[in-house]
């Protein structure tokens, strides 16, 4: 495991979808979709850190070291990415 969890964001055509491409291996068996936080909340465990941890998202996508994020139109990206960043930091370290 990497002594730093970088994230990098990649944009989509939808504004209210981020990539986020990790150093980290976030899931280890296939791809995980948690289309709303109740099934979130009882998915993987950086699944159910993400949605009770930060405001703003509604559904997660998590493949490989990659989380696609669909956020609450109301909640800005920079808050989201911001608590997702310091989310996995604390995560793995």
């Amino acid at each position: 495991m990497s002594e730093y969890v970088t994230v990098e964001t990649q944009i989509t055509d939808n504004p209210h979808i981020l990539l986020l491409l990790t150093n980290q291996r976030l899931a280890v068996d296939g791809e995980e979709v948690y289309s709303s936080y109740e099934e979130g909340d009882v998915g993987s465990p950086i699944a159910q850190m993400l949605f009770n941890g930060v405001r703003g998202i509604v559904a997660l996508t998590i493949s490989g070291s990659q989380i696609t994020i669909t956020r609450d139109p109301d909640v800005p990206w920079e808050a989201i990415i911001d608590d997702v960043r310091d989310a996995l930091r604390d995560f793995f370290l």
